[in-house]
């Protein structure tokens, strides 16, 4: 097997254990009528689809280098106390964000397909869903 099937197949077990999750939540097998299932199930699958996708985002946002200042103003702060660090001369932001350039992980876009996915089911569930209801 792959790695890359190995990923879709591992954050695709850990979607699906949050839908089931939520089903138990909210009490989905004791119901016994159409529309409180559908209108469970497209929570139970929108949920964990719409988590995926933000956790994707923000890494993308964090493989850009979005969140460097933060690492670096907390670094620079901490750094202040150390009695070392007030004889060197601190590192400038430029210096910072090259380091943090040659170790950057790339985006995973795996994560936020699968969150995608989960989230076109919850939608379609809905659609279903509003049709019923009518």
């Amino acid at each position: 097997m792959k790695k890359s099937q190995k990923t879709y197949l591992i954050l695709s077990g850990v979607a699906l254990a949050f839908s089931v999750a939520c089903a138990v939540l909210w009490d989905l097998f004791n119901q016994s009528e159409l529309l409180p299932i559908l209108k469970i199930l497209s929570d139970c699958f929108s949920i964990p689809g719409l988590l995926f996708i933000c956790v994707s985002v923000l890494g993308w946002v964090s493989s850009k280098g979005g969140f460097d200042i933060f690492g670096y103003s907390a670094k620079s702060f901490f750094n202040l106390f150390k009695r070392e660090s007030y004889y060197n001369k601190p590192e400038t932001y430029y210096d910072y964000r090259a380091k943090k350039e040659e170790t950057r992980k790339p985006f995973n876009l795996p994560m936020c397909l699968v969150g995608v996915t989960y989230l076109v089911i919850g939608v379609i569930i809905m659609v279903v869903f509003l049709v019923f209801d009518k």
